[in-house]
């Protein structure tokens, strides 16, 4: 999230309402438009979720629209790689994020957006504006705040008849999610009650499970089949370790603590997303240490199956990360936190859902580690944890069904 405030002075920030005459001629099927922005890759791979929910259940009724808004547009776009930058700050000094939530506090916490969009995104928010109004869509579906708030502009300006839904990919709220939507969805308790204080009413809130791809529900495959499929020996303890789609937040640190100082053979699967550099210098020392048989691997679209393949998964407390691994019953250990949502979610997975563990020094993870390769039943209970995860189901199903019968 990119803010600017320029001063503590708020005024009316909303426009006078004038509605443009919608078609009127009868429509033969409801428009669905997901939207995708890039701000961290959760927000796009939990869009994608609902998407394909949708397009699954083959209604003759519904017409699947999924649009990347911000890449259609160079303005639009040059904005977006401004939150992808933001992003890989945060994934690299937390203190950033936790300045940026201080700051929507300024002039409270349902006016510093308002002010920020109609001020500084003055220009993006025209032009997102007249693409929404070109599609004409019946509801729009937000995985992000800003989208989820534009798209209330456009039906509070522009189509009062549109529906604004909202999925929340966090496992809470802060105060930049638009209370003005049609319909919320949280996927834990945590996030419920945090949307209620934060002025959500219980009307407006659907609580669902977790979304998650169709893909890693799906999978039945065990995971000495994907240890072979990737070439990966079949009787060393493996760990994966990723740190989003960035490659970033300390992820390289962990990796040389395991190379110097793991004391027993293991397999490390490092994913370095599009971090190349990580990529490069990784490659550098495969085969140098004895003890570990390293792997990097860059940007994966199928990294669900090479968490699948490992005993342990080491990440960052990114909710989507720790999800797929509950899902592939994958055990994880979280090593830092970018933000206080972070926080929150690794204290979901790990002290709610009993998924892992967290730790704050790279020694401690060695430690672990070491000792999870002499006992790997000490794993077994985070392993059952894991598993009451993925009985719950695909939550991306849940919110189909929904917007099958949402008028």
């Amino acid at each position: 999230m990119y803010i600017c405030v320029c001063g503590i002075f708020f005024v009316s920030l909303q426009p006078n309402k004038k509605f443009t005459t919608r078609m009127t001629e009868p429509r033969k099927k409801k428009r669905v438009l997901v939207t995708y922005i890039e701000a961290g890759f959760g927000h796009i791979t939990t869009a994608n979720s609902i998407a394909d929910a949708i397009e699954a259940l083959h209604d003759p009724n519904i017409e699947l629209i999924r649009k990347y808004t911000f890449k259609d547009d160079p303005t639009l776009r040059k904005l977006e790689l401004r939150f992808v930058k933001d992003v890989k700050w945060a994934n690299t000094f937390p203190w950033h994020n936790y300045i940026q939530m201080a700051a929507t506090h300024i002039g409270g916490i349902h006016n510093s957006l308002p002010f920020v969009v109609h001020t500084v995104y003055r220009k993006e928010r025209k032009i997102y504006l007249r693409m929404l109004e070109q599609i004409k869509p019946d509801i729009i579906i937000d995985t992000h705040y800003l989208t989820s708030f534009l798209a209330t502009e456009y039906r509070d300006l522009i189509d009062p008849h549109v529906k604004v839904v909202t999925y929340n990919p966090d496992n809470n709220v802060h105060n930049w999610w638009n209370i003005r939507v049609d319909k919320f969805v949280v996927n834990c308790l945590i996030g419920f009650h945090d949307a209620l204080e934060h002025d959500f009413t219980r009307k407006q809130l659907m609580i669902t499970p977790f979304v998650t791809r169709k893909e890693i529900m799906e999978v039945t495959e065990s995971k000495e089949f994907y240890r072979a499929k990737y070439g990966l020996p079949e009787d060393r303890f493996t760990v994966m370790i990723a740190a989003g789609g960035y490659g970033k937040s300390g992820m390289s640190r962990v990796v040389k603590a395991l190379l110097h100082h793991v004391k027993h053979p293991i397999t490390l699967i490092a994913i370095c997303g599009t971090n190349k550099r990580l990529y490069r210098k990784l490659e550098q020392q495969k085969g140098k240490f004895p003890m570990v048989d390293l792997r990097p691997y860059e940007f994966v679209d199928k990294v669900y199956e090479l968490n699948r393949a490992a005993d342990v998964f080491l990440t960052k407390g990114g909710p989507n990360a720790m999800l797929d691994s509950a899902l592939m019953g994958v055990p994880m250990g979280i090593y830092y936190c970018a933000s206080p949502i972070e926080y929150i979610s690794r204290h979901l997975f790990t002290n709610v859902l009993n998924c892992g563990r967290s730790f704050n020094q790279s020694w401690r993870i060695v430690k672990w580690i070491n000792e999870c390769v002499s006992d790997p039943q000490i794993l077994d209970i985070y392993k059952m944890g894991a598993a009451k995860v993925r009985q719950d189901g695909n939550g991306a199903v849940q919110i189909a069904q929904f917007i099958q019968t949402y008028e």
